[in-house]
């Protein structure tokens, strides 16, 4: 039986157990739209530490009894784009140090 997202109420087979606010109580928010605003798009936040200074990452929760398959398991393309994005920020922030020197 599908769990809710704490912050859209949607009915989801997957979602990710996160602490999302100073009050450290676990939520279950959904993988898309919900879970980016509160991490960042970044499992962990890692590397936006300083802009998500209350997520932290508890696990993925699944949905056993769905129909057919259910996996949390992200598609190669995706994993390459944040890769590239983190990439990115990497880059970003040495060209900002590099300018405040």
């Amino acid at each position: 039986m599908p769990k809710s997202c704490t912050l859209c109420s949607t009915p989801r087979s997957i979602l990710i157990r996160c602490q999302i606010d100073e009050t450290q109580q676990w939520h279950f928010v959904g993988t898309g739209a919900c879970w980016k605003p509160v991490s960042g798009g970044v499992e962990g936040a890692r590397g936006l530490e300083n802009e998500y200074p209350h997520y932290r990452y508890g696990g993925m929760w699944k949905d056993r009894s769905a129909d057919g398959p259910v996996s949390a398991k992200k598609p190669r393309k995706v994993k390459e784009r944040r890769k590239e994005e983190a990439r990115r920020r990497v880059n970003a922030d040495k060209e900002e140090e590099d300018r405040e020197d």
